[in-house]
């Protein structure tokens, strides 16, 4: 199976975080790609018994529109672990680690 585009890549992850209202106030699609993952506020505040659960949920989230697009991607939550990664990188980190389905 052929991997997703660049740019396939980019749109799963800027539509998955704009659905599940993640994206702060203020981002478009023109400077979305420049939003840190620190800056979604995901696990803010943490959880006392699961530090990173929303990062956990947005990890299989991601992993699941992979799979609707007919793409597979191990887990983002390392990346989702980096308050500094860009969603551009995240969208590189996804097309660079798309595995063959």
């Amino acid at each position: 199976m052929p991997k997703l585009s660049k740019n396939a890549c980019r749109s799963i992850v800027y539509n998955q975080l704009l659905l599940d209202g993640w994206l702060p106030s203020g981002t478009t699609p023109s400077n979305w790609g420049t939003v840190t993952i620190g800056q979604l506020q995901l696990d803010d505040p943490p959880l006392p018994s699961d530090s990173h659960f929303q990062k956990k949920k947005v990890a299989l989230e991601f992993q699941a529109a992979f799979l609707r697009a007919n793409s597979s991607i191990p887990s983002p939550l390392a990346e989702l672990k980096t308050a500094t990664e860009t969603l551009a990188g995240l969208a590189t980190w996804c097309f660079d680690n798309q595995v063959a389905t």
